[in-house]
C-alpha cells in the first residue's frame, strides 16, 4: 500500500467519525429541546398509575381530587417563546425584559416585563418583585407579584407575599401565603 492509499483510508475514517459526531450532536439537541411541559406530565403520571395498582393499600384519609383542566398550564407554557434564564443561572440585580421571560434559575431583584408574560418554572425562584402582563408561577416566589392582566399559580408553586392582579387562577396543591388585591 502506497502513501496515497494510506491518506485515502485515513480520510475515509475521518469522514465517518465526523458523520457519527454530527448524528450524536443532533440527538443531544433534540433531547435538550423537549418542551418544558414534559417533566410536568412525567411527574404527574406515576401518582395516577400508582393509585390504580392492585394490592396497594388505600389510605382513606387521602382523596384524589380531580385536577383542573390543563388550559392554564398550557397557556403558561406556550408563553415560553422569549428569553430563558437557565437553572444554573443566579442573578443578583434587576431584570427588565421586552419579551416573554421564562425563569428556571434564581433571581434576587426586581423582574419587569410590563407588556409580556413571565413564567417561573418549578426549578425557578424570584424575590422580591415581579411586574408583568401575565405572571405564571410553578416555582418559588417571595415578595410582590404585580400582574396587569392575570396571575396563575400552578399546583407546584410556593408563593409568599402579595399578589396584585386583575385575575387570579390558583391550582389545587399550590402553597400560597399571600394577600391578594
Amino acid at each position: 500500500m502506497g502513501g496515497a492509499d494510506v491518506f485515502f483510508v485515513l480520510g475515509l475514517i475521518a469522514l465517518v467519525i465526523i458523520m457519527l459526531d454530527g448524528k450524536r450532536r443532533i440527538k443531544n439537541r433534540a433531547s435538550a429541546a423537549q418542551p418544558s411541559s414534559w417533566p410536568l406530565q412525567q411527574r404527574q403520571s406515576p401518582s395516577k398509575e400508582a393509585s390504580n395498582l392492585p394490592n396497594q393499600p388505600q389510605n382513606p384519609a387521602k382523596v384524589d381530587l380531580p385536577t383542573s383542566p390543563p388550559t392554564e398550564t398550557t397557556q403558561c407554557l406556550s408563553a415560553s417563546g422569549g428569553s430563558l434564564i437557565g437553572s444554573t443561572l443566579r442573578i443578583d440585580g434587576d431584570v427588565s425584559a421586552h419579551e416573554a421571560l421564562v425563569i428556571s434559575g434564581s433571581i434576587v431583584g426586581h423582574v419587569t416585563a410590563w407588556e409580556h408574560s413571565v413564567m417561573v418554572n418549578e426549578a425557578g425562584s424570584v424575590s422580591p418583585r415581579i411586574e408583568a402582563l401575565t405572571i405564571c408561577v410553578a416555582g418559588s416566589v417571595t415578595g410582590q407579584l404585580v400582574a396587569t392582566d392575570q396571575a396563575i399559580v400552578l399546583s407546584s408553586a410556593r408563593v409568599s407575599g402579595s399578589i396584585d392582579a386583575k385575575r387570579l387562577k390558583c391550582e389545587s396543591g399550590a402553597w400560597l401565603q399571600s394577600s391578594v388585591k
